[in-house]
């Protein structure tokens, strides 16, 4: 019996989806929320989380996350399953939140984190066309909830972007970003021809992001020395 319901599980986990989830580049959905089932998923992500320790780690972690919840999203509104899409919607807003935050805590700390706020940049930049899938598909009165996740992910991307110290990062990071995004408008627009009224995607200003990189103050190492007490500067 416990052999045939754990065979049974692990099908539905490993199997669900997964054809979606190739469509969407997404990670595969596996079970949904509403399934009986789901407390066991959400019982092993969480320890998989308990058992991630380095920040890197922690912030992909929480990006892969929000992944696996827009996945959800998107399935169930393809399934008709509106409120569960909306539901599952704002766990993906908190994963996203988290995987900046421990993101930019760790920069704070000192640590490089471009690559992770480079992939969280490029990774929103995916989730706004699978968002306006999912914003066509629902009915008017959900669709506000939807583009309130669609602005989460655009306030993610730009944080993300904005954060990356590096020059050459950001500009890298930024031309993938504007190449999705041209994508993501040609979506947007496709819907918009087939009279559902989705807002206007706003393109990622190069030389805006540019500007907002904190300068990197002048040292002046003479200013200093003769700052220093004498005994640090090796006088008696």
């Amino acid at each position: 019996m416990i052999k045939t319901f754990l065979i049974t599980f692990l099908a539905i986990f490993l199997f669900t989806g997964a054809v979606h989830a190739q469509e969407t580049d997404l990670p595969d959905p596996g079970i949904l929320p509403g399934h009986p089932l789901y407390f066991l998923k959400n019982w092993s992500e969480n320890i998989r989380t308990v058992f991630t320790f380095s920040d890197e780690a922690k912030a992909e972690r929480m990006l892969f996350l929000s992944e696996k919840r827009l996945a959800e999203a998107n399935e169930l509104s393809e399934l008709g399953e509106v409120e569960l899409a909306q539901e599952t919607l704002s766990r993906y807003e908190d994963h996203l939140n988290a995987a900046l935050e421990r993101a930019q805590e760790a920069r704070e700390k000192g640590q490089d984190m471009d690559e992770v706020l480079g992939r969280v940049s490029e990774a929103t930049s995916k989730h706004q066309g699978v968002l306006a899938d999912v914003y066509e598909r629902v009915p008017e009165q959900a669709q506000e909830a939807i583009q309130r996740a669609m602005e989460q992910s655009k306030r993610g991307q730009e944080e993300a972007m904005e954060a990356i110290s590096s020059e050459q990062e950001r500009e890298r990071v930024m031309e993938n970003v504007r190449e999705r995004m041209v994508e993501v408008e040609q979506k947007m627009q496709g819907i918009r021809d087939r009279g559902v009224n989705i807002p206007e995607v706003e393109m990622p200003d190069m030389q805006d992001a540019m500007e907002r990189i904190p300068e990197t103050p002048d040292i002046d190492v003479d200013e200093i020395m003769e700052n220093l007490p004498n005994v640090q500067r090796g006088r008696p």
